[in-house]
């Protein structure tokens, strides 16, 4: 009776699709190799290992909810599983407040690791008489029964140790569960330290899933670390249909597996209860992206002593003092010309005559040679101009670059691409990325900057509420416009008012109420009023306004405050013992007094 469940759930897959569709009960063929914790070490054997994502709907009682994990590790044993991984709080109940009752199914569980001959990865959920509420752990034990990580959810339990590192048949690992993901010291010091596989538990509500953004949180951890993300989120029993019971509400589902290079390999496509299976190969997981962002000059400390902090060592850092601005309304916009002067100072004039403030070009939107016809523009117009350019450098070699233009018709600052490679050499101050509009703090980055979102974090914790990000990416592939527009979404997702500009497909994106967003939807009050979008996404930035082909001019208006409370709001308040780590990061890269 137990394994009924699952196996009805394969058996439904099964009728619907064949098994081996991109939307069924996916087995992916890839190869594995497992890394040890220090880069470049490659004295590991090679493995392979088979994964098993339990998509499972929450039942009323913590019994009931065991024997549901149970039945799951039984059923995925059978499918050749040698890891099993279960959502956020799938272990809990109406009766999770004896703790009893919790040691007894924590047991139970372990046991069927044990008969099973596999690892298991599941979440949990009991009341804290010290907190006055319900707060989130996590276990991962190992084929033995035995622990191999433990870890308290820190958006719960603020002052609870970090996770670290830990390993399945040899291979590192990490994990977060849910809100954790936005702190960046759970999410992403652990690959630093060796991780190759990166999973997160959640019970997502069903409005983080949002269908023109898909996998918006997981593709780009996966781009930016060169890891496995793996996804296990809690499901419905009936697609669509909320549990009425006290532990559950309306999930989305969608659980996944993504390679790194952000190709989803295995997923499931809706919200009821499924196993997802894939077979990874970690040699792929290099974490290549990880150790070129940490080990940048600019970047280098702040990864250093973020490192420091993980264990326990205390960091000099100084006190903050973030940018300020005035309140104020602020007009943004981009435009997809390039390679035609003409057409980008007519931009420019319609920008100002639609309010604008501020107008993006892409990246190599044009030669450096165009620069004083620009300026001139600029000034004419009086607004602020951000257009990108290659610059030559005067030992010979060469910078992609981006160009901010004062009303005045001054060039502001020249910043060079951090993440450049070949032909070009990479940038080394981050501080050359700041600038004023209207006297608000922005920043600017280019190219595959957008996913070292380290900049952008850290520019918001310094006080910038403009963003502005230039790309020149002509792909039109629906999969190349969906893959931009999640990166985006993240470098967007940090309380400011965003503008990426590209050859196509430009955007405008607003995350200046998030925090009320979110209030809204954990406590099921009214979506607040926030101006007109595209996109409405309450847990990231919404998408305002896209682009379409051609040299599409796109305008959006917001009023911004006089501060950008980031920090501590969503940063050290959840992780007190990293709050040195972002006041020594925004120191690094603000600008020079």
């Amino acid at each position: 009776m137990k394994g009924q469940l699952w196996l009805s759930s394969i058996e439904r897959l099964g009728k619907s699709r064949p098994v081996q569709s991109a939307w069924g009960l996916l087995f992916v063929s890839l190869a594995l190799s497992c890394g040890l914790v220090r880069a470049g070490d490659r004295s590991a054997a090679l493995h392979k290992l088979n994964i098993g994502v339990v998509q499972m709907a929450l039942g009323q009682t913590l019994g009931e909810n065991r024997d549901r994990i149970v039945a799951g590790i039984s059923t995925a044993a059978a499918l050749g599983v040698r890891v099993v991984v279960f959502p956020e709080g799938a272990l809990r109940g109406e009766d999770d407040r004896d703790p009893v009752l919790v040691e007894e199914a924590v047991a139970a569980v372990r046991k069927a690791a044990r008969d099973r001959n596999v690892y298991v990865l599941f979440g949990g959920a009991t009341y804290s008489p010290k907190l006055k509420k319900e707060t989130n752990w996590m276990f991962a034990t190992g084929p033995d029964g035995r622990d191999l990580l433990r870890y308290d959810k820190l958006y719960d339990q603020h002052d609870a140790p970090m996770p670290g590192v830990f390993h399945i048949d040899g291979i590192p690992c990490s994990a977060m569960i849910c809100a954790d993901r936005w702190l960046r010291g759970v999410e992403e010091l652990p690959i630093l330290q060796g991780a190759q596989i990166s999973f997160e538990l959640s019970c997502n509500f069903a409005s983080e899933w949002v269908p023109p953004f898909e996998w918006y949180w997981y593709v780009p951890r996966a781009l930016r670390n060169t890891v496995w993300v793996i996804f296990a989120n809690t499901g419905n029993k009936v697609s669509g249909v909320s549990d009425t019971s006290a532990t559950a509400g309306l999930r989305h589902g969608h659980s996944a597996v993504i390679a790194p290079d952000g190709r989803i390999v295995a997923a499931s496509p809706d919200d009821a209860e499924t196993i997802v299976v894939a077979e990874l190969d970690i040699s792929k997981a290099t974490r290549a992206d990880a150790l070129v962002r940490a080990g940048h000059p600019a970047l280098r400390g702040f990864w250093e002593a973020g490192l420091k902090l993980h264990r326990g060592q205390a960091i000099p850092a100084a006190a903050l003092t973030p940018l300020k601005s005035i309140e104020t309304e602020l007009t943004v916009a981009a435009a997809q010309t390039i390679d035609n002067l003409s057409s980008m100072v007519a931009m420019i004039g319609a920008a100002r005559a639609q309010g604008a403030d501020l107008i993006v070009f892409p990246e190599r939107a044009i030669a450096e040679s165009a620069l004083d016809q620009l300026r001139a523009a600029a000034r004419e117009n009086q607004i602020t101009v951000v257009v990108g350019m290659e610059h030559a450098m005067a030992d010979g070699t060469r910078r992609n670059s981006a160009f901010v233009i004062g009303p005045a018709g001054t060039i502001r600052t020249r910043y060079d691409q951090l993440s450049a490679t070949d032909p070009y050499q990479p940038g080394t101050d981050p501080a050359s990325m700041w600038f004023r509009v209207k006297n608000v703090p922005a920043a600017v980055t280019i190219g595959k900057d957008a996913l070292w979102t380290e900049l952008s974090e850290l520019a918001a914790v310094a006080g910038a509420q403009v963003r502005v990000h230039l790309d020149h990416d002509t792909d039109e592939n629906p999969n190349a416009e969906l893959r931009r527009v999640q990166v985006w979404s993240n470098l967007a997702s940090f309380l400011t008012f965003t503008v990426t500009a590209n050859v196509v497909g430009s955007a405008i994106w607003d995350d200046l109420r998030d925090l009320d967003e979110r209030r809204a939807e954990v406590r099921g009050l009214p979506r607040p009023d926030n101006g007109p979008v595209e996109v409405y996404s309450p847990f990231s930035a919404n998408l305002v306004v896209r682009a379409k082909a051609g040299p599409d001019l796109i305008v959006a208006t917001r009023r911004v405050g006089r501060v950008n409370p980031y920090h501590p709001r969503r940063t050290s308040n959840f992780n007190p013992q990293m709050e040195a780590w972002y006041r020594l990061g925004a120191q690094l890269i603000q600008p020079k007094r």
